[in-house]
């Protein structure tokens, strides 16, 4: 008994699909037989303490260490754990604080160049493989080392923003590993929790060919993988041998669940547990319930639209400013029911940096000034671009930049976060249309859409609807989104953006000892981006959850990631 998994885009008629949400729950159990085929919920052959979490997209093949996207490191943070964690059992305001995981402690230089990490004992891989000081340091020469037999150049180019600064892994005994590093970085133990630093059993880098990793995940986490149908479903086991303990849920079933009113059906009717990034139809229709309840925890992250700097008339940067006057971030904050906030610049709230603006600057004569580059207004970005179509039909007129123009935008159908992405295109698109620039919008699901990106926009692309979590809450988001050496494939920085002056202040940021030093430093880097305008920054969504009341065990901590060991259907 399993979901249908419609492909392609929903085209103009996704938005109409979408606000069928209401009626189409309403009839929940007359249709469910329709969808599955069966005159009652199907159970998917679980028991009853089985969980059943339903993605939001396709899930990707599970290698760590190349994956990109929330969908998939969901998964990957069951079966495999980082060197360090976040303490996920407290709910805060600000970046969750960090607690030991395969590191049991860690300590720095007073020159910041060698990090000393003591590693856990008496723990395995789930293929029985020891974890140990040697298992370590092959992961890193995987990625960082091309002399390595198990090197992979696609996994390398994923995690520069990391090795970028390791100059070598030494082993000092069999638990104990240093990280020496060609720069000073104050900030790397939060860099560790990224769960694409994930560990990979070493049994299973030698045995299988880069491109086949991922299709036998073996970690030391929490559950195991069972079975999986690659692409729609993976069945999760619980390590009873867990170093963190024995996981409360004997069992998870992952089921890609593409279409957002799908989901919500599979969420009423009990045939789905848990939706991790509920879209805000399906809060309003299913949170308060006698099923359902929703949690915020409220994670750092950003939506944009990544612009091509290098292909015109996007690489203009007045023009890119013009764009950013004319969305009106308001209006989608209304259209999903408040469930987003609109953001003005790329550092979100929760961000170790961020630092709200006095008040939001709407003067023309200031807003169509060169953002300060000296540090004065150390901001961080967060209180200009108001919506002003005026401003922006100006500063269109004085970039050169001829209109009516088109920009061609590559933009995900559905998602984690996106479940009214067509919609919010839709306003977009209206907003834009006022002031002479047309959007033509290529829609596709989102892992394809990460594909299609991941090598950096072509020539002809002018950008894409995207938004990021991992790591936002940590002020170097900011160098792996925005540095000039991390563009594709040594990083994230698709849209090609560079400006030395931030690269300098970036820098300066990572060797700084003084915390608020280092945040003022990194605001700074943040107002010149903002400047620039590499992206058209959007919202930050509040990424809430919907949890069967049968679900226990999850706090909402700000981070898109739940502790596996404490979640449970009772």
């Amino acid at each position: 008994m399993r979901f249908s998994h419609p492909t392609g885009p929903p085209g103009p008629a996704g938005a109409t699909v979408r606000r069928a949400l209401a009626p189409l729950v309403a009839t929940a159990v007359l249709l469910t037989g329709a969808l599955t085929g069966c005159a009652s919920p199907p159970s998917f052959g679980r028991d009853r303490d089985t969980l059943v979490v339903g993605a939001e997209g396709e899930i990707p093949v599970l290698d760590p260490q190349r994956l990109s996207g929330t969908v998939g490191l969901r998964v990957v943070d069951a079966l495999f754990d980082p060197l360090i964690r976040e303490d996920l059992a407290t709910r805060t305001d600000r970046a969750p604080a960090l607690r030991p995981a395969l590191a049991t402690s860690w300590k720095v230089s007073p020159d910041a160049l060698t990090y000393t990490l003591a590693l856990r004992e008496n723990v395995a891989f789930t293929d029985g493989t020891p974890f140990d000081a040697a298992s370590v340091k092959l992961n890193f020469d995987r990625i960082s080392v091309k002399e390595s037999p198990v090197y992979d150049a696609t996994a390398a180019g994923n995690m520069k923003f990391l090795t970028r600064w390791i100059d070598r892994v030494e082993v000092r005994g069999p638990h104990t590993v240093a990280l020496r590093l060609t720069k000073p970085y104050t900030g790397l133990p939060r860099v560790l929790t990224d769960r694409r630093m994930s560990l990979i059993s070493p049994a299973v880098l030698r045995a299988h060919a880069p491109d086949d990793v991922g299709l036998h995940p073996v970690g030391t986490g929490p559950f195991r993988q069972h079975r999986a149908d690659h692409g729609k479903r993976v069945e999760l086991k619980r390590n009873t041998a867990y170093w963190g303990g024995v996981p409360k849920t004997p069992s998870i079933i992952v089921e890609s669940v593409s279409d957002p009113t799908t989901l919500a059906i599979a969420a009423q009717t009990g045939e789905v547990d848990a939706i991790l990034s509920a879209g805000a139809q399906q809060v309003r229709q299913l949170a308060g319930q006698d099923t359902m309840t929703v949690q915020y925890p409220e994670p750092a992250n950003q939506y944009f639209l990544r612009l091509n700097t290098r292909t015109a008339p996007t690489d203009n940067a007045l023009f890119r400013r013009a764009l950013n006057h004319a969305v009106d971030r308001e209006a989608i904050a209304t259209l999903t029911a408040d469930q987003v906030v609109p953001s003005h610049g790329p550092l979100p709230l929760g961000n170790e940096a961020y630092r709200q603006a006095p008040a939001e600057t709407t003067e023309p004569a200031e807003t169509t000034k060169p953002t300060d580059t000296t540090g004065t207004g150390g901001t961080g970005g967060t209180g200009g671009y108001a919506h002003d179509p005026a401003l922006a039909k100006r500063l269109i007129a004085e970039s050169g930049v001829r209109t009516p123009v088109t920009l061609r935008l590559l933009a995900p159908d559905s998602g984690p976060g996106f479940s009214q992405a067509t919609e919010i295109m839709s306003l977009i698109q209206q907003d834009l249309k006022k002031v002479g620039v047309r959007l033509d919008v290529q829609y596709m699901e989102f892992a394809s859409l990460v594909a299609e990106e991941g090598g950096g926009y072509k020539n002809g692309v002018h950008g894409s609807f995207n938004g990021w979590t991992t790591g936002a809450d940590s002020g170097d988001f900011l160098e792996r989104m925005f540095s000039g050496e991390l563009h594709p494939p040594n990083g994230v920085n698709r849209g090609w953006y560079r400006n030395p002056a931030v690269d300098t202040l970036l820098d300066r940021a990572r060797a700084e000892p003084g915390e608020e030093t280092r945040m003022e430093l990194y605001r700074r880097a943040a107002d010149t981006i903002a400047g620039d305008a590499p992206w058209v920054f959007l919202y930050q969504d509040r990424l809430p959850r919907l949890l069967s009341l049968k679900v226990e065990g999850v706090t909402a901590a700000p981070s898109v990631y739940i502790d596996y060991t404490t979640i449970r259907r009772g």
